[in-house]
């Protein structure tokens, strides 16, 4: 009798984890060829040896950063792996070198901006002392003109536009960059998890399944 109900539940439970489980392993596959479609539209190129041993030796790149891309060197993106890689080694060590570069080590993108209102401030102060006639919202718009200006005669001036290309074309284009590549990263984990779950459920469940509907011996 105790044979015949562990039979039983064995069965249901042995087709509830082949269904969960295929579910599961096409969850994972898909996932890995979705990612791998999406990287491989980018036409994203890992770094080549070479190009590593340069940037090292500039000190744009620590022997971490280098360590961490050497598997990947050469290679077409294609999977989560490559992407963690790519940004936490490459785009934001060259994040931070550009900021040291510039005199700003800790820099953010919060602190640039801070900075960089502060130099305006001081470029407004600057105008305004040559035009004392004009009115606050001239003054702004001269400052932003003079920014934009690349043979502005301000330092202010070229100061406030260092910093307005770090914020921007550095902390926020690598950081967004950073966030579409840590997602892949993330998405691709997500993925694996699913399809080594998907294997497991399948063949416990097999197990289950023909243990349940073997007849037991009388």
């Amino acid at each position: 009798m105790h044979t015949k109900m562990y039979k039983t539940f064995a069965k249901i439970f042995g087709i509830l984890c082949l269904v969960v489980g295929i579910g599961a392993l096409s969850g994972g596959l898909f996932a890995g060829n979705f990612i791998e479609k999406q990287l491989s539209a980018q036409g994203i190129t890992m770094p080549t040896e070479e190009a590593l041993t340069a940037q090292l030796e500039k000190g744009r790149l620590t022997q971490e950063d280098v360590d961490a891309l050497m598997p990947y060197q050469g290679q077409t993106m294609t999977n989560g792996w490559q992407a963690h890689a790519f940004s936490d080694h490459y785009i934001a060590a060259h994040i931070k070198a550009t900021a040291a570069q510039l005199g700003y080590p800790d820099a953010t993108y919060a602190t640039v901006g801070s900075e960089f209102e502060k130099v305006r401030s001081a470029l407004v102060e600057d105008l305004q002392a040559r035009n004392s006639e004009a009115d606050a919202t001239t003054l702004e718009n001269m400052a932003d003109a003079e920014i934009a200006n690349p043979l502005t005669e301000y330092p202010n001036a070229q100061k406030a536009a260092e910093l307005k290309s770090l914020r921007y074309d550095t902390f926020l284009d690598g950081s967004t960059l950073r966030g579409m590549l840590l997602n892949a990263y993330g998405w691709g984990i997500v993925g694996t998890i699913a399809l080594w779950a998907g294997i497991a459920l399948i063949v416990a469940g097999a197990l289950l399944a023909v243990w349940g509907f073997v007849p037991a011996k009388k």
